[in-house]
């Protein structure tokens, strides 16, 4: 995951992924292929891979206190994960309906910069890889994230979900889409995502403890967002976010780690900065 720290420096360094892949030490490399470490500003010949190809640039105002890592399953996933198939789904009507046909991962991406909403002017998408639709802290993510996508002018920025299962709870389904993240969605039948990012699995023992560690409940009251911490259908395997480029490169991923995790805005704020300025 991403760390940022302000900084008072007028410039700070940039470094581009090229084809071949990130070094297995930093996961970053500068324009000649080099490992480049924020730490040390040393440069290091980078190690061969063939996983794809990544670019990083960042902003002046900021400076990185860590690299830019991706999650091992994820890394190990790529190009593979491009091309597994989401089912669209239609819920314009209040109902959750399948539209009978399915996407590779990269032309859902594609797919929503092209609708209305953006119409090509995005130069990224945010996917929210959602735990459980009906669960309250899924409604708080989807509303950051909305407020995130809507903070950055002329839809510079556009976004889309993908759900794990439908028909266990297409009330909260719909709840989620009509009142707190009012995008595309798409369902994972495969959950061929969530295993990218890992699969991680909520602990149910400490689940109300996670809640409390987290400041869930203060933060959900806050917002005012009603509705309950359980929610239907399977809460065990845990979502987060992906961050793909205008061509459809996934250049960051979040990792949900515990229940009641808030999600680090700014972090995806520095990320979704750094590719519009490349």
């Amino acid at each position: 995951m991403l760390s940022v720290k302000q900084t008072t420096s007028a410039a700070v360094g940039a470094g581009t992924l090229v084809r071949g892949g990130p070094c297995r030490k930093c996961n970053l490399v500068d324009n000649a292929g080099n490992c480049f470490s924020p730490s040390t500003n040393e440069l290091s010949e980078s190690e061969e891979d063939n996983t794809e190809m990544f670019s990083h640039t960042f902003s002046s105002s900021l400076s990185l206190s860590s690299n830019f890592p991706l999650p091992k399953s994820l890394v190990k996933s790529i190009p593979r994960i491009y091309k597994e198939q989401l089912e669209p789904l239609d819920m314009r009507f209040g109902t959750v309906r399948n539209e009978g046909y399915t996407l590779s991962v990269r032309k859902c991406h594609k797919k929503v910069l092209s609708t209305r909403q953006f119409s090509r002017r995005a130069k990224a998408s945010i996917a929210f890889i959602v735990k459980r639709p009906g669960c309250i802290i899924c409604k708080e993510q989807g509303l950051m994230l909305q407020e995130l996508v809507q903070s950055f002018p002329e839809n510079r920025i556009a976004t889309w979900a993908v759900v794990k299962e439908i028909d266990v709870d297409n009330e909260g389904l719909t709840a989620l889409y009509q009142n707190y993240f009012r995008f595309p969605f798409f369902l994972d039948k495969k959950m061929k995502l969530y295993k990218a990012l890992g699969n991680n699995i909520a602990n149910p023992f400490k689940f109300f403890y996670n809640i409390r560690k987290n400041g869930a409940r203060k933060r959900i009251a806050d917002r005012g967002i009603e509705g309950t911490f359980m929610g239907k259908g399977d809460g065990v395997i845990l979502g987060g976010v992906l961050i793909f480029d205008a061509k459809g490169n996934i250049r960051y991923a979040f990792q949900e780690n515990s229940t009641g995790e808030e999600l680090p805005i700014e972090e995806f704020r520095c990320a979704l900065n750094a590719i519009i300025a490349e």
